[in-house]
């Protein structure tokens, strides 16, 4: 069962797309964009709630109860929606961040929080139904084995989404930035090294120039020369 592409062709499907433009009042870009950024996240919400012994339960009951959905005529699905069981569902699959995530999501696709808040809050139950309609799929022999065929799929979905281009233009923006500023470390620490090797050598040379002026200066006066004349022609030479 490969959630991703399931996922990708109900959610991002254009009636799907539509429907939740017309629900929320967004554009179809708008839609699409908040979609884009924020399934990866909701996928592996599903999938720790799926995972955890605590909500696991409850998680597959609700599946199960939204399996019973029909999502064949997207129109009539989203005119059903109860928007306050969307944002409950939220709540339950990103727990403390679903605020902190709507601002990011908000901010990758470029979409008012607000409007953001509204896109997933919509999209949610049909998350849930899918969902449940796939795991009703996935196996006939027992809920139990049918939750754990999810599950499997939950985190494989969550692990695939790095090959999905669509899902994964937030976390490539993010990563070529991480990699920028590893680029400019990376570039002052070699400045830096380069710097410090000049002084360095600067110093080397500055410290061999002295010695050889020492002895230059020993060996004058060793010879009966006017030391004082041999210092300011080395001060001139120097300079």
């Amino acid at each position: 069962m490969d959630l991703t592409s399931v996922l990708m062709k109900s959610l991002l499907s254009d009636d799907s797309v539509k429907s939740l433009s017309k629900k929320t009042g967004s554009s179809k870009n708008e839609v699409t964009d908040v979609l884009t950024a924020a399934l990866p996240m909701l996928i592996k919400g599903a999938g720790q709630q799926a995972e955890d012994e605590s909500t696991a339960e409850s998680f597959l009951n609700a599946l199960t109860k939204h399996a019973e959905n029909d999502t064949s005529d997207m129109d009539s699905f989203m005119d059903n929606v109860d928007m306050a069981d969307g944002a409950k569902i939220l709540a339950h699959l990103l727990g403390s961040d679903t605020e902190s995530t709507t601002k990011k999501v908000s901010k990758k696709s470029g979409t008012s929080n607000d409007n953001t808040a509204q896109i997933l809050t919509a999209a949610a139950p049909l998350l849930m139904s899918v969902l449940g309609q796939e795991n009703k799929k996935s196996s006939k022999s027992g809920s139990k084995k049918a939750s754990s065929d999810l599950v499997g799929a939950l985190l494989s979905s969550a692990l695939e989404n790095v090959n999905v281009t669509e899902l994964l233009m937030g976390a490539l923006t993010d990563s070529l930035t991480d990699s920028d500023k590893k680029a400019t470390t990376k570039k002052k620490a070699a400045s830096t090294k380069k710097t410090t090797a000049a002084k360095k050598s600067t110093s080397t040379k500055s410290t061999t120039t002295k010695k050889k002026a020492a002895t230059t200066k020993k060996k004058a006066a060793d010879d009966g020369i006017d030391v004082g004349d041999v210092a300011n022609l080395l001060t001139k030479l120097l300079k």
